[in-house]
Parts: C-alpha cells; sequence; structure tokens
C-alpha cells in the first residue's frame, strides 16, 4: 500500500481545504486538545481590529466544529505515515480507527446545518463527503490496499483541497 503518499495528500488536504477556512485557522488547527483550540481561536479573535467573515466563522460552532476535524484528518495522516513505516498489525489498526473518526465527525458536520458554513456551503459538503470516501476507502473491503484503491483514495483527498469556505 502506497500510505505515504495517501499521508502527504490527506495532510496536504487538512492544510489546504481544512485551514483553508481562514489563513489564520492553521494555528488553530494543529493544537491537539479542544482547550488549546479554544485558547488559540481566542487570541485569534482578540488579534483582530475588527470581526471579519473568516473569523466569525472560526468562533461559530461550526468553525470549532472545523478546528476539531482537522485535527482528525491530522491525526490520520500521521497514522498513516507511522503505518507506512512500520506496518505492524497495531499501527495499522490505529489509522483504521482514526479513519473512522474523520468519518464520523464530517458526518456529524454535514448532519447538523448549524455547522455547516453559509458561504462556499455546497464546496464544504464536497469535500466533507469526500474525506468520508477517503476514510471508507481506509477500511477493509474489496480492493483494499490495491494500488487503484489506493490511487482512488489519493485523487479524492486530493480533491477535497480545492475549496475555499471564507
Amino acid at each position: 500500500m502506497k500510505l505515504s503518499r495517501i499521508a502527504a495528500t490527506v495532510a496536504v488536504a487538512a492544510i489546504v481545504s481544512g485551514c483553508g477556512v481562514t489563513h489564520h485557522s492553521a494555528i488553530a488547527a494543529h493544537t491537539t486538545a479542544p482547550h488549546a483550540a479554544a485558547t488559540a481561536t481566542a487570541h485569534l479573535l482578540a488579534a483582530q481590529p475588527a470581526a471579519t467573515p473568516a473569523m466569525a466563522w472560526l468562533a461559530s460552532a461550526g468553525g470549532q466544529a472545523q478546528v476539531t476535524f482537522n485535527t482528525d484528518v491530522d491525526t490520520l495522516a500521521a497514522a498513516l505515515e507511522v503505518e507506512n513505516y512500520s506496518p505492524t498489525v497495531a499501527n495499522h489498526l490505529i489509522f483504521e480507527a482514526d479513519a473512522r473518526t474523520v468519518r464520523t465527525q464530517a458526518r456529524t458536520i454535514l448532519a447538523t446545518p448549524a455547522l455547516l458554513p453559509t458561504v462556499h456551503q455546497a464546496a464544504y459538503k464536497t469535500m466533507l463527503n469526500d474525506f468520508i470516501t477517503v476514510a471508507n476507502l481506509l477500511q477493509p473491503g474489496p480492493g483494499y490496499g490495491t494500488t487503484p484503491q489506493d490511487d482512488t483514495a489519493w485523487n479524492t483527498a486530493l480533491a477535497a483541497s480545492n475549496i475555499i469556505v471564507a
């Protein structure tokens, strides 16, 4: 399995699409604890002279859900990278679990209209659905671990990175 390529793509997609919500949100998206994300968001908001639409989105429940989603995608990318260099059963199970977490978070955001942005909502939904597809491809099933499956995951993750939310 070409996991390093998929991991790199998932990481790029997380940075470009998830953190593409605003160029400021990249700082909050790379935090590892929810309270750290909230603290980073508060500092970013305090530094703004006036509330911009992007910062308002980041401070909203939907923006915070996006921060959590970004963290989940980053965790998945890291797990894929670890498994690529140390292909143990334990590492394999970790990235599968992380993929399920990403899928669950994306589905939760899609199912909760209040968490969706008002700007570029269709593209945002497409991005979340693309990440659901990637997460599904990282679960055992027909074609699992084959080059065509890897290529599909790669291309889907790349497509997810081509949006602007706010």
